[in-house]
């Protein structure tokens, strides 16, 4: 069954005003629905009109096979993994999927434990690229929020990872100020990030919860 574990602010950009936001661990199924009913129909629209796979990053879309439903499915009642969801303005804003059993790489912190951010999505009215005018500011700052506290609760002073798809990368280097490990050969090529205990407290400091 679904919890709340947090309520936080999320900026509005139409309305250049905050509303609050519900966290919610693990996904439940109002948040699967939405998934579903919602921003799937959204983003096979986008994709019809795309004629490249290249295009996919310009309209921040290079997540669109992550079948969220079949993931849950497949992961529940594992204790390494837990899941979270952000609903605001009556619709389900964001999903994120997290593993508890990876080891950091980082020199620094080698071989210390992390919470890995395996999944993280916004919802596609949110997206740059996707649309002209996203609607809600914020939600994959309170996401990566929950996994830095939730890696503190389990005793991992903050350490965080993740893979980023290209269309991200910016966003987790410059803005949350993680290291950029470089490409991962045995991951896609995709940059691999880690968040070490300094820097999730400067990350943390950026986040109220209510």
């Amino acid at each position: 069954m679904t919890e709340l574990v947090g309520v936080y602010d999320l900026c509005n950009r139409h309305t250049n005003s905050f509303e609050e936001a519900r966290l919610y661990s693990p996904i439940g199924e109002i948040h699967l629905q939405d998934y579903e009913q919602r921003w799937m129909p959204l983003v096979q629209e986008k994709l019809a009109q795309i004629q490249v796979r290249e295009a996919l990053a310009a309209v921040n879309l290079q997540d669109f096979h992550w079948r969220w439903s079949e993931k849950f499915k497949e992961r529940a009642g594992d204790l390494g993994w837990q899941s979270f969801a952000i609903h605001c303005g009556g619709v389900t804003q964001g999903l994120m999927f997290v593993n508890l059993v990876r080891r950091c790489r980082a020199p620094t912190q080698e071989g210390d434990h992390m919470v890995y951010v395996d999944l993280l999505s916004t919802a596609p009215w949110n997206r740059h690229g996707l649309t002209d005018r996203p609607l809600y500011k914020g939600v994959g700052r309170i996401m990566l929020a929950a996994a830095v506290s939730l890696s503190i609760q389990e005793g991992f002073s903050g350490r965080v990872g993740l893979h980023s798809l290209p269309q991200s990368e910016t966003w987790y280097r410059d803005v949350c100020c993680m290291s950029d490990l470089g490409s991962d050969s045995h991951y896609q090529q995709l940059h691999y990030f880690e968040m070490t205990p300094t820097q999730a407290q400067a990350f943390i400091g950026t986040e109220t919860i209510k």
